[in-house]
């Protein structure tokens, strides 16, 4: 059965047992991915999923159900479930349906040319981007994560107000982590590209860049302990403020997760050339979307802006909490789970120096390229973290040597105050959440090494 039918008499059905109002997520995808190992496919996928997640208030509360299948037959039992759960919330605050906004921004987030590409085609790719690592250095002993792959959604929400949006949007990707051995010691060197289409994708380029860090390894050692100027490549610096984005949604500080709340709107809490974004639609990521998990059309605003932090994350029902407007960034874990706030495209603006400046700018200093132990070594309450890191030391304005077995220490809250420069090699990483960072230096971070 489509959608549009499905809805339809969900709605009516919704409507005659008396829901005051109701609405229906439609969440659909499929996805491919090859995985090759030694020159043969140890991984092959072809997969899809869809379903929907209904809401509605029952008795003045708002009951939650959904359904894996678009199946007449399972409305009725849909529809009792999400009436049972409304007769057992016990939440003060009220959350409610949207009813729309006039206007929203169109998003051209669909590339009918990733489908274009034929399976053997990938599989292909995959095969050769294998074989050209290995063939680079005579130390790389493999490339056990050599995959090629791409993916399509489509999102809908409709409700009893007439709301009534849709989005497809697709992407394609590879990536390869390469191990190279030397000495009996073992590192690796990962790389991943995105893009619209597979025509953009150069195979060798990915390839030699994930095995060139992986080699860059090879002799590292541990730096003495103490004090230094750091420098987080766009990859760590991803995943650091991946781990602490969180500080940002509201719901976090109204429930005490968060040393930031609405009374901190305002104040300066980052260094001034500081400023982070979080929009819905930018040219700068692949996905961008007009409308959030409520229908809620998505903005482009800054949330920190050259250091003062300008607002917090809201979705309708944290929102009101704050007496304030929504800022479209309601999210859903998937088509049956409930409401809760997520960052869009959320990005440290880049700066004007590129990574080599930045580089050439220290004296003493150490590059974080890789960081472990991400959630265990973060509070993200008080900020404060401490993660094992490999990377390189840094001396007169030069790359030294790799080093490895260290841990990187301080705090969140006091890294964005002393952030002294900001690179303009911006990139998105997707595997940490839509976080566009590009390099940065800060100082005074411990590093406790040998």
């Amino acid at each position: 059965m489509d959608y549009k039918t499905f809805r339809d008499e969900v709605f009516a059905q919704a409507k005659a047992k008396g829901f005051e109002d109701y609405e229906l997520y439609y969440s659909a995808g499929n996805g491919f991915s090859v995985r090759v190992f030694k020159g043969e496919i140890a991984e092959y996928k072809n997969s899809s999923t869809e379903g929907v997640g209904f809401r509605g208030t029952y008795g003045g509360k708002m009951g939650y159900s959904y359904s894996e299948k678009l199946d007449t037959a399972l409305i009725v039992p849909m529809l009792a479930n999400a009436m049972a759960n409304a007769g057992i919330i016990e939440e003060e605050e009220v959350e409610k349906l949207y009813p729309g906004d006039k206007e929203y921004q169109k998003v051209d987030g669909y590339s009918p040319a990733i489908n274009d590409t034929e399976a053997s085609e990938k599989i292909q790719m995959a095969l050769d981007m294998e074989k050209y690592a290995l063939s680079l250095d005579p130390r790389l002993t493999m490339a056990d994560y050599c995959s090629v792959a791409n993916q399509e959604s489509h999102v809908a929400i409709s409700n009893s107000y007439g709301l009534d949006l849709s989005q497809k949007t697709n992407r394609a990707y590879a990536y390869m982590l390469a191990r190279a051995e030397e000495d009996g010691v073992t590192k690796s060197g990962m790389e991943v590209w995105y893009g619209k289409n597979f025509a953009d994708f150069d195979y060798k380029s990915l390839a030699k860049k994930a095995v060139d860090t992986a080699v860059s390894y090879l002799g590292a050692s541990p730096v003495p302990t103490g004090e230094y100027p750091v420098i987080f490549d766009t990859y760590t610096a991803a995943d650091l403020f991946g781990v602490f984005s969180k500080i940002f949604i509201a719901e976090s500080g109204q429930k005490g997760f968060s040393l930031l709340n609405k009374d901190k709107v305002g104040e300066t809490i980052a260094a001034p050339h500081v400023t982070i974004r979080d929009d819905g639609i930018t040219e700068l990521s692949l996905e961008n979307s007009a409308f959030d998990a409520e229908g809620v059309a998505t903005q482009n605003k800054a949330v920190i802006e050259n250091g003062v932090l300008k607002t917090l994350l809201y979705n309708t029902k944290s929102a009101a909490k704050d007496g304030v407007e929504s800022t479209g960034n309601a999210s859903k874990p998937s088509f049956g789970g409930a409401i809760s706030t997520s960052t869009g495209n959320f990005y440290l603006v880049p700066g004007e120096k590129s990574f080599e400046d930045l580089i050439s700018g220290v004296e003493n200093g150490v590059l974080i390229t890789e960081l472990a132990g991400l959630h265990s070594g973060a509070n993200v309450v008080s900020g404060d973290f401490s993660f094992s890191a490999d990377g390189f030391l840094i001396e007169n304005g030069k790359i030294a040597r790799p080093i490895d077995q260290i841990t990187v220490a301080g705090n969140f809250y006091e890294l964005l105050k002393n952030i002294s420069e900001v690179g303009s090699d911006l990139r998105f990483h997707y595997f940490s959440g839509l976080i566009g960072m590009p390099s940065f230096l800060t100082g005074g971070l411990k590093i406790a090494g040998l």
